[in-house]
């Protein structure tokens, strides 16, 4: 049987994707955290499961990030509201279809979960967003994980009084945290959720 994560970590790395300031599709500091959670373990030697929706997106929609964005932008601007919200659903619901598996040539249900899914099903999610980055979706994910109680903890990037006002109390109110760099932030980790890194084998 596969690995059961129902009892893992959880958490999900939100951010804008669409237009970032570094015009890396959100994967740069994703890039450079995920590892670092994911060599974590908690006490029952488990590893922290990373939701990356940059890794996810391609299996989701069949595009890779930039260029999904640039057909999203063609659909809305020929009309196309059919494209639109078959895309969106299945990004933020996610989808469930058959797939034909190659040794016993029987077909299986498979699923991809949504971006919604992803917040529901962490324990805390770590928030990014600069400056000159133009978030969306990730004010979504942060006023579900807000409703839901689950901490979202915030990677710093600029002062406070930049961050819109309501995006702060969403991260106070979650019971979150704010942290001016990614080594407070891991140090934190460590120290609510008892993790320890995995020893190099």
């Amino acid at each position: 049987m596969n690995n059961i994560i129902n009892d893992w970590i959880k958490c999900y790395l939100i951010g804008p994707m669409e237009a970032t300031k570094a015009e890396d599709g959100g994967r740069g500091w994703r890039d450079k955290l995920r590892p670092e959670l994911e060599k974590r373990v908690d006490q029952n030697g488990n590893s922290i499961y990373v939701f990356d929706p940059t890794l996810a997106e391609f299996e989701k929609v069949g595009y890779s990030i930039e260029d999904f964005h640039s057909k999203m932008h063609g659909w809305i601007a020929s009309g196309n509201k059919d494209k639109v919200r078959e895309y969106m659903d299945i990004i933020w619901r996610g989808k469930t279809f058959l797939r034909k598996n190659e040794e016993t040539g029987k077909e299986e249900l498979t699923t991809y979960i949504g971006d919604i899914d992803y917040v529901k099903y962490s324990d805390f999610v770590i928030l990014k967003i600069e400056k000159d980055d133009k978030p969306c979706g990730t004010y979504g994910e942060a006023m579900i994980a807000y409703d839901r109680k689950i901490p979202i903890y915030l990677l710093q990037t600029m002062p406070l009084n930049d961050y819109s006002k309501t995006l702060m109390g969403w991260v106070l109110g979650s019971g979150g945290e704010i942290f001016p760099n990614k080594a407070q932030l891991l140090e934190f980790l460590d120290k609510k959720y008892k993790l320890k890194v995995k020893k190099e084998s």
